[in-house]
């Protein structure tokens, strides 16, 4: 089992349920009402335990007039002020990660969140979007869940934590294994007298090949079995969220060797 910060879920406390939750939505509240705020985090994916290479990414960010979210790429070897949040993820990583540098600017119109710019410019495999803490703490208020809190947690704060329906959890891996499909699915180009005859059978047979990876994850979804907890660790003097932590564990067959587990973690500070 990955324990995250020392947490585990036999600590839970039931009985606390609804008071957790109205604690929930209170912190939730205090975020979006934040104007400003910075954050720090890492995030990896496991298999079997171990980290999947080039999957590691430590990453930094800020939020700016409620609407407006920066994200960028941090280095670990460079980065003293990486939070201990991360420690964590370093302890699970074996091997050096790749220096991929990333960056992203979000704003929220009209209820969603909208890309502005992003290095590199075209945008393709950029992560940082999918890592924005605030549509994170967003999902969290409308999403089937069970609130607990857990025990023992330091003074001056409570520890949420928050586990999706078994439901809930399969609809959001889906969601978010769609919108990368869809970013990876070729596009077909226009039959006029500049595309040669190669290019279109190259084309369509990339489209057929995308075509059938799409159908097989679709069916190997269908059969997983799928769980998301979260944990937020709440300043009880301000009712603000200190950090936040996530593990998604995704078995597609019933076996522990075929288990894919996606953790992340992240600290804000700075509120204003």
């Amino acid at each position: 089992m990955i324990m995250i910060n020392g947490v585990v879920c036999s600590s839970c406390s039931v009985i606390k349920d609804k008071p957790a939750k109205e604690d929930l939505a209170l912190a939730l509240s205090g975020v979006t009402g934040s104007d400003a705020l910075s954050f720090e985090g890492a995030a990896t994916l496991l298999r079997e335990g171990k980290a999947v290479p080039e999957t590691t990414l430590y990453y930094g960010g800020k939020v700016e007039n409620h609407n407006k979210v920066s994200l960028y790429t941090l280095l670990p070897d460079k980065s003293p002020s990486l939070p201990a949040a991360t420690s964590d993820i370093k302890e699970l990583v074996k091997r050096p990660t790749v220096a991929l540098s990333y960056y992203s600017k979000l704003e929220k119109k009209e209820g969603k969140w909208k890309l502005l710019s992003a290095a590199p410019s075209s945008g393709e495999d950029n992560p940082l979007p999918a890592l924005n803490p605030l549509h994170q703490l967003e999902e969290l208020e409308v999403m089937d869940k069970v609130v607990t809190e857990e025990m023992g947690a330091a003074r001056g704060t409570r520890v949420l934590r928050i586990e999706l329906t078994s439901a809930q959890a399969r609809d959001q891996l889906s969601t978010d294994l769609e919108r990368e499909m869809m970013d990876l699915r070729p596009v077909l180009k226009d039959q006029n007298p500049k595309t040669n005859e190669k290019d279109l059978k190259v084309n369509e047979a990339l489209l057929t090949l995308w075509e059938k990876k799409n159908s097989e994850l679709q069916k190997k979804l269908e059969q997983a079995e799928i769980s998301a907890v979260y944990h937020v660790t709440v300043d009880t003097k301000r009712n603000l969220p200190k950090r936040l932590t996530w593990k998604r564990t995704v078995n597609y067959s019933g076996e522990k060797t075929d288990t894919e587990t996606y953790v992340m973690e992240v600290d804000f500070y700075g509120y204003r």
